[in-house]
């Protein structure tokens, strides 16, 4: 069970640091003793590629608790997401977000803060219904307008600036609030925050700091107190009504996990490409090479790297039985370069013809994501070429510490070249 899986908001300032402190060391001990998905989860020092080659060569479902399993491989990955019996959260624990982590817990481990079940706890059938007020946004939507902001910013003046905040995180934001139709109060408050809501993904399974955590349920609340005014009052972007709820998350879950998916999905995208010699030149000489990158970052170096599950009833994976309760955590970035579905999985190649489809799109949250995510990284990448064609690093990037679910990179100095 997920019994200790809290709402930060329930707890004081004193039970939550034991809460987030607790969970941080237990992480850090089972990583000491070799535990795979510790080691990565603690998100410190670690050669994440050896890791996966370690969970391939063995079983294709590994346990590493008594009650926790983890896999790195193709099939696998798929195997999970699509069993029904495994589920986002645990419906017995949902209820209970009061009771921290303590050593006597007699528990182990599996999710750590709770931001909001009825956004991020979505299960399958949830997430369809919100995807089919999204999709039709999405499909609909103008590129060009979306792709102001990204445009805007990438008139830069020549010389050094950073891909994330001068430009990936700013123009994401602006995109979203003008694909939503974001009132401009609203705009303004929602560009604010949501710089705080980096770990949103992370703090399921990776403690952030105490600061850290009172920040993003802060930055949350604060977007979720603007949506749920435009929700009452009846102003959607969708084509069709739906049910309050669902209108609540077809906003929220765009502006808040889209819009951190999407940063991570234009670096990964703009770093392959710079890694790759002539790559960059090569999309902005035909920006028609740029969804196939996209595409290929998404197997490469995807934005979402780790999902998790909780057996809702005793079943079997991989031949191996999951009892009721237990954790399954999908590795999907290792899934992504599973030599058993790709040639040449270490590489970039967005000229590939192996496509497997890659494994984050078998998360239904994730797909639901995908096509907008797609979208950003394609306004912002081709703004970006054609502005910058000898665009370059200018030092290394610096990634946000405990983001183990996202790898997030608060920083990265490039250079117009």
């Amino acid at each position: 069970m997920t019994r200790h899986q809290v709402d930060p908001r329930a707890l004081s300032e004193g039970d939550l640091a034991r809460h987030l402190l607790t969970v941080r060391g237990v992480q850090w001990m089972n990583g000491d003793r070799g535990a795979p998905l510790a080691l990565l989860l603690r998100d410190h020092a670690v050669d994440r590629a050896a890791v996966h080659a370690g969970l391939r060569a063995g079983s294709p479902l590994r346990q590493t608790d008594l009650d926790v399993w983890v896999t790195g491989g193709h099939a696998t990955a798929a195997a999970v997401l699509a069993e029904p019996g495994l589920t986002v959260r645990d419906a017995r624990a949902a209820r209970r977000r009061r009771r921290g982590y303590t050593l006597g817990a007699g528990a182990t481990v599996k999710h750590v803060i709770a931001v909001d079940d009825t956004v991020f706890g979505l299960e399958a059938e949830d997430t369809a219904r919100v995807a089919a007020l999204v999709r039709p946004l999405v499909a609909g939507a103008d590129p060009a307008a979306v792709g102001a902001g990204y445009r805007d910013l990438a008139a830069v003046p020549d010389g050094p600036f950073d891909l994330i905040t001068d430009f990936a995180r700013p123009g994401t934001a602006a995109a979203l609030a003008a694909l939503f139709g974001l009132p401009e109060g609203v705009r303004t408050r929602y560009a604010a925050l949501v710089g705080d809501t980096v770990p949103v993904l992370d703090a399921l399974l990776c403690p952030p700091t105490l600061a850290a955590t009172r920040a993003l349920t802060t930055a949350y609340d604060g977007i979720a107190e603007d949506v749920d005014r435009l929700v009452k009052d009846g102003a959607t972007p969708f084509g069709e009504a739906g049910e309050a709820g669902d209108v609540r998350a077809g906003y929220l879950l765009p502006l808040v996990a889209g819009a951190q998916l999407g940063v991570r999905l234009v670096h990964g995208t703009v770093t392959a490409l710079l890694a790759e010699p002539g790559a960059w030149a090569a999309v902005h000489d035909d920006p028609a090479l740029v969804p196939a990158a996209v595409d290929e970052t998404l197997r490469h170096d995807p934005p979402l790297r780790i999902v998790s599950r909780i057996a809702s009833a005793d079943t079997r994976i991989a031949g191996l039985p999951v009892a009721a309760g237990d954790q399954v955590a999908v590795l999907l970035d290792a899934a992504g370069r599973d030599p058993a579905a790709y040639t040449e999985p270490d590489r970039f190649r967005p000229d590939r013809t192996d496509r497997a489809e890659p494994p984050a799109l078998a998360d239904p949250a994730f797909r639901l994501l995908t096509p907008l995510l797609r979208l950003l990284a394609y306004e912002a990448v081709t703004a970006l070429a054609a502005r910058a064609p000898r665009l370059a690093h200018a030092g290394p990037a610096v990634r946000l510490p405990r983001t183990p679910v996202t790898g997030a990179v608060v920083r990265c100095p490039v250079t117009t070249g």
